[in-house]
């Protein structure tokens, strides 16, 4: 049992490190991933890349292309947008159920990942910045209260890391991240959910605008 628990730990690190590279624009779009190189580069058996590639595939961020194996996923401006507008319902309803003014540890945790980002951009420390950002937003919409939304709000926003490449090494962009999470903050100190609603959804519009005009420029 612990062999079995400590290879599927291990696959779930491999996946987050690849992830990683995808949101920090190492991994590019339509760039292969080799087993034997991803094998070699994490110390795992090829048995278990093909666990980590089929798992990053059920998510979306990578697919089989005919005569090139495994590369990372690209996508077009339609299914970005398509993307975006399923983030906007989910998190703005998820932000509706929040009891307000939220209290206690939740908001205590929540301002300290806060801080642990805004560290982290003033650092520039990128993966820093990229497990507090996740962490943050996961403990927002895990007090709406409802475990399929909130998780289906995780699911979306991984499916996302394949536009977020492109905000997420920008000073500027890290810059008005940072500000944002402290006005959400805010807006859950007090009891209007749709100010809070409008905040959360307005949060995710960086990326995907320019993520579209990346990709116009490209066309």
């Amino acid at each position: 049992m612990g062999a079995i628990a400590t290879s599927g730990d291990r696959i779930q690190e491999v996946i987050r490190l690849l992830e990683e590279d995808i949101v920090l624009g190492r991994l590019y779009p339509r760039e292969r991933l080799v087993e034997d190189q991803l094998s070699q580069r994490f110390e795992i058996s090829r048995h278990l890349v093909r666990q980590v590639l089929a798992e990053l595939e059920q998510a979306g961020l990578v697919l089989r292309a005919s005569g090139r194996g495994v590369v990372v996923a690209e996508y077009s401006i339609d299914e970005v947008n398509e993307l975006y507008q399923m983030r906007d319902l989910l998190e703005g309803q998820a932000a509706r159920l929040i009891p307000l003014p939220l209290t206690g540890a939740a908001l205590a945790e929540i301002e300290a990942l806060a801080q642990t980002y805004a560290d982290a951009v003033d650092r520039m420390d990128m993966q820093g910045v990229i497990r507090a950002n996740k962490a943050f937003h996961e403990k927002i919409f895990a007090q709406c209260g409802n475990r399929f939304l909130s998780g289906s709000i995780d699911q979306m926003a991984q499916r996302a890391n394949l536009v977020r490449f492109s905000t997420s090494t920008n000073p500027t962009f890290l810059a008005r991240s940072r500000d944002e999470h402290f006005q959400i903050i805010e807006a859950l100190k007090q009891t209007d959910h749709e100010v809070l609603a409008a905040l959360c959804v307005q949060h995710l519009q960086p990326s995907r605008e320019y993520y579209i005009e990346m990709h116009r420029r490209r066309a």
